[in-house]
């Protein structure tokens, strides 16, 4: 009696578990065995940018147009904090050789230049080489530009580094400095700097100068 009870429950459940199944393959278990996760651009990003996790995000691909090499959210750390060396299309799959070191880069038609100390109004203790910043006059209201520092330097021309036992990239992690800041190199075209050097010079203009950081309430 008990075998006849069972049996075709066995038979129900085994349809009910086949059923649940393809619900299951058609939905998502497809997509997690046969595609592929990689990471590609949200928006544009130009050649120059400093790479965000914020400015990824991961989709599903089929194999056959993944390309080799490509980013995945496993490996996005490989490429994280570099700077875009050629221009990402938005949408676009990225491969570790689109990147580079911080300082290993140089745009074409830049060079370094520096700010003088007696330029800068204001600026912080925290300021570190590959810090994106943008400059304001004195006021605040008159925006001046955005550059990448190049380098920090104290007044013995030293650079001006982090101390910490962990150095971090988040600005407010950065509580110790090798030597006190003088003055500061930034990457800017030529044309950038000559508008600089004249405000400064010409017009007797001082400088406030505000770090891009992230996380910083």
């Amino acid at each position: 009696m008990k075998r006849k009870i069972i049996r075709p429950l066995l038979g129900i459940m085994l349809i009910i578990l086949s059923i649940l199944a393809m619900i299951w393959w058609e939905k998502s278990g497809r997509e997690q065995m046969v595609m592929d996760s990689v990471m590609v651009a949200k928006e544009s990003i130009e050649r120059g940018t400093v790479i965000r996790a914020k400015d990824f995000m991961e989709i599903k691909n089929i194999p056959e147009s993944t390309v080799p090499g490509a980013i995945t959210p496993q490996d996005f750390y490989r490429i994280k904090g570099l700077v875009a060396h050629q221009d990402i299309p938005k949408l676009a799959q990225v491969i570790p050789d689109m990147f580079i070191k911080r300082n290993k880069l140089l745009l074409e038609g830049a060079s370094i230049f520096s700010i003088k100390d007696s330029w800068i109004d204001s600026r912080s203790s925290s300021l570190r080489k590959g810090d994106v910043i943008d400059m304001f006059d004195d006021t605040g209201r008159l925006y001046v530009g955005t550059f990448q520092v190049a380098y920090v330097k104290d007044s013995n021309e030293q650079e001006v580094i982090g101390t910490e036992e962990n150095i971090s990239d988040e600005i407010l992690q950065r509580n110790f400095s090798s030597s006190v800041i003088s003055h500061v190199e930034i990457i800017a075209s030529l044309k950038d700097y000559q508008k600089i050097r004249e405000l400064a010079e010409g017009q007797g203009m001082k400088f406030l100068i505000i770090q891009k950081g992230e996380n910083v309430i």
